[in-house]
């Protein structure tokens, strides 16, 4: 994670995170990964504590630069 680690995009990579001008943060993905991976395999995300059970709100775990993310997994069928 980190400069330099975006390994490939259809954006402009000066303008993605991992990409030559902005750092993909490693705590961020600690703290949002178990919820993509969850996402990924189908798996409710936060059943009970959300309304829908394919959304969750998750917030980096920086006190003093505090980002909040919505995570949602997208179904479709084949």
């Amino acid at each position: 994670m980190g400069l330099g680690t975006l390994v490939k995009t259809s954006a402009d990579p000066g303008t993605v995170a991992g990409g030559p001008k902005i750092p993909h943060c490693s705590e961020l993905w600690d703290t949002i990964s178990r919820y993509i991976y969850s996402g990924l395999q189908g798996g409710s995300i936060m059943k009970g504590w959300m309304a829908k059970e394919n959304e969750m709100i998750a917030c980096c775990s920086d006190g003093t630069r505090p980002v909040i993310f919505k995570i949602e997994r997208i179904d479709y069928e084949d």
